[in-house]
């Protein structure tokens, strides 16, 4: 059977609340998979959701809170490959969802399977692997422009990957959206300071063990800031393939005793609020989740320039966002920060002032709701 028409659209006469089908690469825990699932909840019953995560991995499903209606599909769906558009195809009728939601590079696929049928659709792009750090691989940049042809909206998180969307021509523009992400201001906001604050320096990462985030720059910057604050410790929130070498480049540069490795976290508030500083050291971001997280709990930021970093944080927290070949920059601003508690302090109280003023997710969860009803609606 030839893939050239598109299935008739079945309205939903159910009475039910619409059918959301979210393909994923994965449901492990990362920014996009926290961020729908905390989108899910917000959204209550005027939505049920089916979540299909391509590697067969759903490990994020503990954040899914008990009041959304959402369940897993069978991996016998799991189907990827230009080959396996057909079988996609036949998939969705199967699943029969009011509205399909791919993510990123990985659901590319599924995207493209949904152009040939009748449902709304909306891609979500929220970042790049290693591969594309630099800028889109060409042929990425044209099968997206085949596969989100007739996507009823391209989302992106950040300014720069909107405006990217626009040079490579992935939609037409007024298919492109943006919705900068949205954190809970009061989930994360920070408990009183006690006055016998600890004397140890405590530097927090919250991030995926993953090539792109570059995390063995933080275990370099801060061996090298060490002796200025020997009784400092680096935090590492997350898990993926790097850990391995990661534990074994803080064994090799002797500070493996001041490096602790706690892996993925349900819930990251003590972390967030016994750490002095949030570092990030990524060669390639959009919004990410983690700024945002750090921001509310009112922590100064350290980082590498990647994405809308340098715009997310306040105005007079810029000159502590460095370029990214500037690893000596980073150093002085680590060193820096450490040495000046009163500029931390009012960093991060105007962090926070930030993430709550621009970045509620209220704000969020709004667009988002629009966005599907519109979507449903067409």
């Amino acid at each position: 059977m030839a893939v050239s028409g598109r299935d008739k659209r079945v309205k939903n006469t159910s009475g039910l609340a619409p059918l959301v089908l979210h393909v994923f690469p994965t449901f492990a825990p990362g920014g996009v998979q926290l961020r729908i699932a905390k989108i899910m909840e917000q959204l209550g019953g005027a939505y049920r959701h089916q979540i299909l995560a391509l590697d067969g991995n759903q490990s994020a499903s503990l954040h899914l809170s008990d009041m959304v209606e959402a369940g897993f599909v069978d991996p016998e769906f799991s189907q990827s490959g230009l080959g396996s558009v057909l079988e996609i195809r036949r998939s969705l009728r199967i699943l029969a969802p009011d509205l399909l939601c791919t993510y990123n590079w990985g659901a590319m696929d599924w995207a493209l399977a949904g152009r040939f049928t009748a449902l709304p659709h909306l891609h979500f792009e929220s970042g790049f692997g290693p591969e594309e750090a630099e800028k889109p691989l060409r042929r990425r940049s044209l099968m997206r422009r085949l596969a989100l042809s007739k996507v009823h909206r391209l989302v992106v998180p950040s300014h720069s990957l909107y405006r990217l969307a626009l040079l490579e021509k992935w939609v037409a523009p007024k298919r492109l959206m943006l919705i900068p992400n949205g954190v809970d201001t009061a989930w994360f906001s920070p408990p009183e300071k006690q006055t016998d604050h600890k004397d140890r320096f405590n530097v927090l990462s919250v991030a995926p063990l993953r090539p792109e985030k570059r995390l063995d720059r933080l275990l370099t910057a801060f061996v090298q800031f060490l002796p200025t604050n020997p009784e400092a410790q680096l935090v590492f929130l997350g898990e993926g393939q790097c850990r391995p070498a990661l534990e074994d480049q803080a064994k090799a540069l002797g500070i493996a005793g001041q490096v602790q490795f706690e892996g993925h976290v349900a819930d990251i508030r003590p972390m967030l609020f016994d750490a002095d500083l949030f570092a990030m050291t990524s060669q390639t971001e959009q919004m990410p989740n983690a700024l945002l997280q750090a921001m509310a709990a009112g922590l100064p930021v350290l980082a590498y320039d990647a994405g809308d970093i340098a715009r997310i944080v306040p105005m007079e927290a810029r000159s502590f966002v460095y370029p990214q070949e500037d690893a000596s920059g980073f150093r002085q601003g680590l060193i820096h920060l450490a040495q000046d508690r009163p500029l931390r302090q009012k960093l991060g109280e105007l962090c926070r002032q930030q993430a709550v003023t621009h970045y509620d997710l209220p704000q969020m969860v709004a667009a988002y709701g629009t966005l599907y009803q519109d979507a449903l609606d067409r």
